[in-house]
């Protein structure tokens, strides 16, 4: 008798069919740092040195322990693929942003080419010896500063589903969308392949769950039916509370594509004091236009429900996704 056939259940996969949104789930960060790293990529490249240099392994492991200690973890590290047309035999990328103020619409961003013998020195100076960042100025690539990025999640290391379902949206982004002013990467988990395809767009820090090729031209074009992309958008990276996410997302449908050119910022008034799963957070949003027009909306977030779903490709292991609900977002000013 033949054996049983055994289908694996992506997680993405079951997550779409139990209606997860992805609103509110954008990983937030005060900075990005993007390190051109030869496949394959380990599980556990992070944690040891090779390929990526010692320098780079104490950096986390500092950051880390500031974690432990209670004082966050604002940094956001990825590792990017060579790739044939943007790579330089003997060099490394490496492409840094940071958040420029409190209220802003993209990240700063600085990109070098570095010899790669110097990609650890270059980016432990980035963080802990500002004083040094000089010697490496001749590597600055000031004309890739204004390139944008997307950044399509391959780590099927990490997850099977990033593999199978980001690498064809990634060849399709690096065929029919890249130039000069677009770059598209394979980059390292960030977080989420529960939404796989999934991808980030800098500089200006937006993530997006379910990416097929109908969304990725609207991202990429920011052109079309805002309403359609409802749920596929994760939230914006700029701010840090699931509330607030969600709420940006309101206010994108409502002023449409190009809410994305707005410097904002966002607060949170008052919150459910059970900390541990809060239910509903008042907030507040103020954003600047282009052309100077400004406006405060404040309203209400709550959580209505919440999704059980495996979180990864494999693991029997669920978690209880909140979904965010806006119950109203008034202009107040």
């Amino acid at each position: 008798m033949d054996a049983p056939i055994t289908i694996k259940a992506y997680c993405n996969q079951l997550a779409i069919q139990k209606g997860l949104d992805p609103g509110g789930y954008a990983g937030s960060f005060d900075d990005a740092i993007l390190i051109e790293t030869p496949l394959p990529w380990r599980k556990d490249m992070m944690r040891q040195a090779n390929p990526l240099p010692q320098q780079v392994i104490d950096l986390l492991m500092l950051w880390l322990m500031d974690y432990q200690q209670g004082k966050g973890y604002p940094h956001r590290p990825l590792v990017i693929a060579p790739d044939e047309a943007y790579s330089v035999a003997g060099f490394r990328r490496v492409i840094h942003y940071t958040r420029p103020q409190i209220a802003f619409g993209q990240y700063d961003k600085i990109e070098y080419l570095v010899p790669i013998a110097e990609m650890g020195a270059l980016i432990w100076a980035l963080y802990q010896d500002r004083d040094a960042l000089m010697q490496f100025e001749s590597y600055r690539q000031p004309q890739a500063d204004a390139v944008r990025d997307i950044l399509v999640c391959t780590h099927g290391t990490i997850d099977a589903a990033c593999a199978k379902f980001g690498y064809p949206l990634y060849n399709m982004l690096r065929r029919h969308y890249a130039n000069e002013q677009l770059h598209v990467w394979r980059v390292s988990h960030f977080g989420g392949h529960v939404f796989a395809p999934t991808l980030i767009d800098m500089p200006t820090g937006h993530y997006w769950a379910y990416v097929e090729d109908a969304q990725a031209h609207q991202i990429i074009t920011r052109a079309g039916d805002v309403l359609a992309m409802r749920g596929h958008y994760r939230g914006w990276a700029g701010f840090d509370s699931g509330f607030l996410q969600s709420a940006e997302r309101h206010l994108w449908q409502l002023h449409g594509w190009r809410w994305f050119d707005y410097v904002k910022q966002g607060e949170i008034l008052s919150q459910d004091p059970n900390t541990q799963q809060p239910q509903w957070a008042e907030v507040r949003i103020c954003y600047l236009s282009p052309s100077g027009e400004s406006g405060t909306y404040e309203g209400r977030v709550e959580v209505r429900r919440y999704i059980e779903t495996i979180t990864t490709t494999g693991d029997s292991h669920t978690y209880h996704y909140p979904q965010y609900h806006v119950i109203h977002l008034e202009r107040v000013s």
